[in-house]
């Protein structure tokens, strides 16, 4: 267990494929904790006890939904969104959140090097790294420009890069990662 998160060794393309999908995986805990945070934000809106819950009817939950969605909306333009998140996300949640996404974040950044170290294996730490560079780069330019068509042409330089790691051959026979 402790190869596939440590930063040596090589894949083929075939292996980070795979566990750029298992990424996916991974990061199901970090998905059910903000579903969850989310939940009981809205349900300490809806004025409402779980156990009453049962009987109600479609057009009732909808309506205790809309009104909770209204409350929220109003008290967060009312005292600002830094001021409402830090009023309604407590130190837990963020903990929980935090710690949920280092596992994800480590064996995403391993993967992504072994797959780096098997291209330039020589030059692999400046490569790795030029290659985050890049990457991050084009996500803060593509999610912070507000234009459609630089986000998209950043996706694609990503997705670019990406296809270059899958698909280009290795100079190494047998990989070790």
């Amino acid at each position: 267990m402790k190869r596939f998160f440590t930063f040596n060794g090589t894949i083929s393309g075939s292996t980070f494929i795979l566990r750029s999908l298992f990424s996916i995986v991974l990061s199901i805990p970090f998905i059910v904790i903000v579903f969850a945070m989310l939940g009981t934000i809205v349900f300490s809106y809806m004025d409402i006890d779980l156990a009453a819950a049962d009987g109600m009817s479609m057009e009732e939950s909808n309506a205790l939904g809309e009104d909770a969605g209204l409350k929220i909306a109003e008290e967060m333009m009312e005292i600002g969104p830094m001021a409402w998140f830090s009023q309604n996300i407590s130190a837990f949640w963020i903990i929980a959140t935090i710690l949920s996404l280092v596992p994800v974040m480590w064996f995403a950044l391993a993967t992504y090097y072994k797959r780096v170290s098997a291209l330039f294996y020589s030059n692999r730490v400046k490569a790795f790294i030029a290659f985050f560079i890049a990457e991050l780069t084009l996500d803060i330019v593509g999610l912070s420009s507000g234009n459609d068509t630089v986000y998209w042409i950043c996706a694609l330089i990503g997705l670019g890069i990406f296809g270059y790691l899958l698909f280009t051959d290795s100079p190494i026979g047998e990989h070790d990662g």
